[in-house]
């Protein structure tokens, strides 16, 4: 029953009273924003996804000030042809938070949507209450010579996997790869067509693009209150424990049989998740 909700949700139209765009970086960034107040709950999509893959979040959004982000290059926002590093991808939420008038947040971050939600708490610290992190691993890189000139090999081989005229179907076999038994036949279509509507260019440059932030000085952590809900796969636990040396409130919620995107294919039990986390808040 839950994805049927979803499912019927999915196609519901914003409308034009929670559509906004916000000024960034010469473009625009499309966003909704629900509720009134300097707090929000802000969710962010993963790789070449767009806000309407938390549809199926409705009942958390609609209950609290939200703001749900096409991030720059997806969905309705301007998609340039330049660098998509993880600070990119954090200006432009900052852009939507002053936009909406927002100072504090809840980052919810599926996925790509994780690392994305990490570079903003280490760019914008004092803005971040609390996080979310779905199904999405983030890790301080090492900052060495050798580790810089192997990351540049390996984004180099992904460009060549993922460009060109097999581009388009080694993309498909890794989203395919996301699914589980529990994504049913309409939610991969609709997964796969939304995915694919997002520019090649944007697709390869978001996981090839070097991140230019400063390395983290050692041991650096963020106490904040923090839930990871997450897809149980081999190395899940080892991932988690690894996370919470960044983030040591971290809690992990492992989800049995699940696929990648665990919010679509049980929307209520993610909601509940989800507000029981938010309800713990100060």
């Amino acid at each position: 029953m839950g994805v049927l909700i979803a499912l019927a949700a999915w196609g519901a139209s914003s409308g034009s009273d929670v559509s906004r765009f916000a000024p960034f970086e010469g473009g625009r960034v499309h966003y909704e924003s629900y509720g009134e107040g300097r707090e929000a709950v802000v969710f962010i999509h993963g790789w070449t996804c767009d806000l309407t893959f938390w549809r199926g979040q409705e009942p958390v959004y609609r209950n609290h000030r939200s703001l749900l982000i096409d991030l720059p290059g997806h969905g309705q926002s301007d998609k340039p042809m330049v660098s998509y590093p993880v600070e990119f991808f954090a200006r432009g939420i900052e852009a939507v938070l002053r936009d909406a008038g927002v100072d504090r947040v809840v980052l919810v971050g599926h996925s790509l949507g994780g690392p994305i939600a990490y570079a903003f708490i280490r760019m914008f610290p004092e803005q971040v209450k609390a996080l979310v992190l779905v199904d999405a691993t983030v890790g301080a890189e090492p900052n060495t010579a050798g580790y810089h000139a192997a990351q540049l090999v390996r984004y180099q081989k992904r460009a060549e996997t993922l460009s060109g005229p097999a581009g388009e179907r080694n993309f498909l076999a890794q989203v395919e790869a996301m699914f589980s038994a529990k994504t049913t036949p309409a939610l991969r279509a609709e997964i796969r067509s939304k995915m694919l509507a997002t520019p090649e260019w944007v697709r390869v440059a978001a996981v090839t693009s070097p991140s230019k932030l400063d390395p983290p000085p050692p041991a650096e952590t963020f106490p904040i209150p923090t839930l990871a809900i997450q897809a149980a796969q081999k190395g899940t636990e080892e991932r988690a424990a690894a996370m919470r040396t960044i983030f040591p409130k971290l809690r992990l919620e492992k989800w049995e049989h699940s696929g990648h995107f665990l919010m679509m294919e049980d929307p209520a039990r993610f909601n509940r998740s989800l507000e029981r986390f938010l309800a713990t808040l100060p």
